[in-house]
């Protein structure tokens, strides 16, 4: 006769449906046994990969794990998880709903073990009105306690929607403060840099040195986490977080109730026969033995496993975004075997796991069938010898499968498990990553803390170190270059020449500047002073390698290494022209008055910022973002449009409706060729009306005669329809000959030194040799 009892397969799978014939009543009570007990959200974990390269990968994660791996993992996961249960009450509100359900739950699975055992009992003594009343209370508890299964995986994903949107949230705040995002870009090339040899260095062309920095060292020095290198941010924000928070429900829900099942069946069991309650524990314990042995080989699998997709898929992102470059090369072949490598390694993971999956279901499966009829033989005697009923064995056999299931969650969820280890490495090393770029944030020593208010004294930002640039976490503050910034609205950066009041106000200030590459093995520029006064022109020339876009990325606080200090004006007053515009997702309008926001305000001071001026979740106050100094109607960006020759490009962009044109949303980088990027770029400047304007090469794809164009709109003093508040300073970087006509200043690098000189007024085409003279 069947007995209450599910089978091996279903129990493995965790199957909820309701079987036919005589497992009926079995399996319709172990819908509430399972209760919300579908595919863990740790299986789509598995599939998981991102557009970014990872350069290595960590064979090493399992030979390399400290004794203390549990510690570890629970440590990790709680200063993760917690912020947001003590920070948000909606999320408190919403735990405390599930833990409600899940106890409700474990009720019902109570309630339907005495049930079971009055119906088998029933049904054995043929005891007619007795097994209709109980199947009249079975239907009745299923119709009312329906709503508590359904309402149990709404709240459960309800929670895990609400966790991931604030988890979310606040990671990509951290991400995008201080230029972290550039920081871990910088060292997404893990060693790279430091094990070039300083004779290589010298080889490297200017871009190419510029390039390197990209390349940077990259370790972990997080306590109680080895040194890993964090590849994939994209796959991290959007995947790890998605996988952590579901399945960090999934599993704690299955904790509790484990911990209420196994205290509320222990007292039936043992009530029935005491042995099988005390053997229930050994068997156990030998099958947890056995499945960690055998399976702890999927949890470094799987984490290779995450990163080798990734790999894959970056490979074919690539070739789609560089088709153009590529077929020019007739590259097909190269870019098929690179493709074909990176693929390779997928197969071999994918059979790896296939394998070791394979080993551990000979354990789990044996496992399974050993508890479906262990039960059984164990209380059969007792029924032959008439001392228990039938229904007693229904319910010892019910009995027995529940606590052996709570005591062999790693058993039945091994891979998942292993799954969700790896994904919590992954999201941790992210995290503390983040948290050691932002030189705000280190010294707090919270993984996920927010810094609620910016501090100023003075008009002269009180952060150095990193504020603006991103030193490695190894770095000391002698070996970095220092950035302050101040307001121009409130105070100036300091002079040379403190005495003479007659001079204009100093825009930009360097003093005994540095510049060495990454690996400290080369000087670029050394000792470098440079005080340059408001409505200056400078224009830096020098062979290639010199420096010269290494001092812009100084000045913008993207290079670090080296000594010195910089002042300048703060972020929303300096504006960066590199040789390759960036083109956002959006439309005309969007790609014009990029980065700054649609909004016009009054002039805001970082000066006058107050806690009451930030979000509640530490996020920038309006007063830290890049605003609109008018309102820019259609019309007006027409018009400046027109200003930077490209009159023509709303018009195309709307089928021949400039104003439709503005609001059409293209992909522009593909749409645009270089000059157009180029020129774009002079009409964002223009919106944004910066007081210092620092570019590179930003018109080497133009030719002389746009190039004058957008230095003259450069000197224009009504750009824009109004007046402008004070002169405008810019610094270019170039070669031509002709950009000497635009600027008064000279700053030639050679040698790791600077010299300033005057260039003469009304200076035109002249002998490119003047350049680096």
């Amino acid at each position: 006769m069947p007995l209450f009892r599910r089978s091996p397969s279903n129990q493995a799978s965790n199957n909820t449906n309701l079987n036919d014939g005589t497992n009926t009543m079995n399996e319709a009570c172990d819908v509430y046994v399972e209760f919300g007990s579908s595919a863990s959200p740790a299986a789509a974990a598995a599939a998981a990969d991102a557009d970014a390269p990872s350069s290595s990968l960590p064979t090493n994660v399992h030979h390399t794990r400290k004794p203390n791996r549990f510690r570890e993992q629970f440590h990790s996961f709680h200063v993760m998880a917690s912020p947001y249960f003590h920070e948000n009450r909606n999320g408190r509100c919403l735990l405390l709903i599930m833990v409600i359900l899940t106890l409700s739950n474990s009720a019902v699975r109570v309630l339907f073990s005495y049930l079971a055992r009055d119906f088998w009992s029933a049904l054995y003594d043929q005891n007619i009105e007795l097994f209709y009343s109980i199947m009249a209370k079975f239907v009745g508890a299923m119709i009312l306690l329906a709503p508590i299964n359904v309402a149990y995986r709404y709240q459960r994903q309800k929670l895990a929607i609400a966790w991931r949107k604030w988890l979310t949230g606040r990671v990509l705040r951290l991400y995008f403060a201080n230029k972290v995002y550039y920081g871990l870009e910088r060292q997404a090339a893990g060693n790279s840099v430091i094990k070039r040899t300083s004779e290589a260095y010298d080889n490297l062309g200017e871009d190419d040195a510029a390039a390197a920095t990209t390349t940077t060292t990259k370790k972990s020095t997080t306590s109680n986490q080895s040194t890993k290198e964090v590849d994939n941010p994209d796959q991290r924000i959007s995947e790890d977080i998605r996988s952590f928070t579901e399945f960090s429900l999934y599993f704690f829900l299955t904790l509790i109730t484990s911990v209420i099942d196994l205290v509320c069946f222990s007292f039936i069991l043992f009530s029935i026969m005491p042995q099988l309650f005390l053997a229930i524990f050994a068997f156990a314990f030998i099958g947890t033995f056995l499945t960690v042995c055998i399976g702890k080989v999927l949890i470094r699998l799987n984490y290779e496993s995450l990163q080798r997709e990734a790999d894959f898929r970056f490979s074919l992102v690539r070739v789609r975004e560089n088709s153009e470059s590529i077929a020019f090369y007739a590259g097909e072949n190269v870019e098929e075997r690179e493709t074909d490598r990176r693929f390779e390694y997928v197969i071999d993971n994918m059979t790896m796991i296939n394998i070791a999956q394979r080993n551990l279901e000979f354990v789990t499966t044996y496992y399974n069938y050993l508890t479906w009829v262990l039960p059984i033989m164990v209380v059969a005697p007792e029924f032959f010898a008439g001392n228990v009923e039938l229904g007693v064995i229904s319910q010892a056999s019910s009995a027995f499968g529940h606590i052996l299931d709570d005591l062999s969650i790693v058993v039945n969820s091994f891979a998942d498990v292993s799954k969700f280890s790896a994904g919590i490495d992954r999201l941790y090393s992210f995290m503390s990553a983040i948290m050691e770029l932002d030189p705000e944030r280190r010294s707090m020593g919270k993984l996920l803390s927010v810094v609620p208010v910016a501090e100023f004294n003075g008009g002269i930002s009180s952060i150095s170190t990193g504020y603006d640039a991103i030193p490695m976490p190894s770095q000391s503050s002698d070996n970095v270059i220092q950035v302050k910034r101040f307001d121009p609205w409130v105070t100036t950066a300091p002079s040379f020449d403190e005495a003479s009041n007659s001079q204009p106000s100093t825009i930009l200030f360097i003093i005994g500047l540095r510049l060495a590459t990454p690996d400290n093995k080369r000087i670029l520029v050394d000792n470098l002073n440079l005080s340059l006064a408001s409505g200056s022109h400078l224009l830096i020339v020098g062979a290639s390698g010199s420096g010269k876009s290494s001092l812009l990325r100084a000045i913008a606080g993207l290079w670090s290494t080296g000594s010195g200090e910089i002042v300048r004006p703060s972020s929303e007053y300096v504006y960066f022209l590199p040789q390759r515009p960036y083109c956002p997702p959006g439309s005309l309008r969007d790609q014009l008055l990029y980065p700054s926001t649609d909004q016009k305000d009054d002039h805001f001071s970082p000066t006058r910022m107050d806690g009451n001026e930030h979000r509640p979740d530490g996020g920038p106050s309006p007063s830290d973002q890049r605003r609109l100094w008018k309102d820019w109607t259609d019309d007006d960006l027409l018009k400046l449009l027109e200003r930077v020759d490209l009159p023509h490009l709303a018009g195309r962009a709307g089928d021949g409706d400039p104003y439709r044109g503005l609001n059409a949303v293209l992909d522009w980088t593909n749409t645009l060729s270089l000059g157009e990027q180029q020129r774009l770029a002079f009409g964002r400047l223009v919106i944004n009306r910066p007081r210092l304007v620092i570019m590179d090469e930003s018109t080497s794809a133009l030719d002389v005669v746009a190039e004058r164009k957008m230095y003259q709109l450069l000197n224009d003093t009504s750009i824009g329809g109004e007046a402008r508040v004070g002169e405008l300073t810019y610094v270019s970087v170039g070669h031509r000959p002709t950009l000497l006509s635009y600027h008064n200043l000279k700053l030639s690098l050679r040698d790791s030194a600077g010299f300033v000189s005057e260039i003469p007024p009304n200076t035109d085409m002249v002998d490119e040799g003047f350049i680096l003279s």
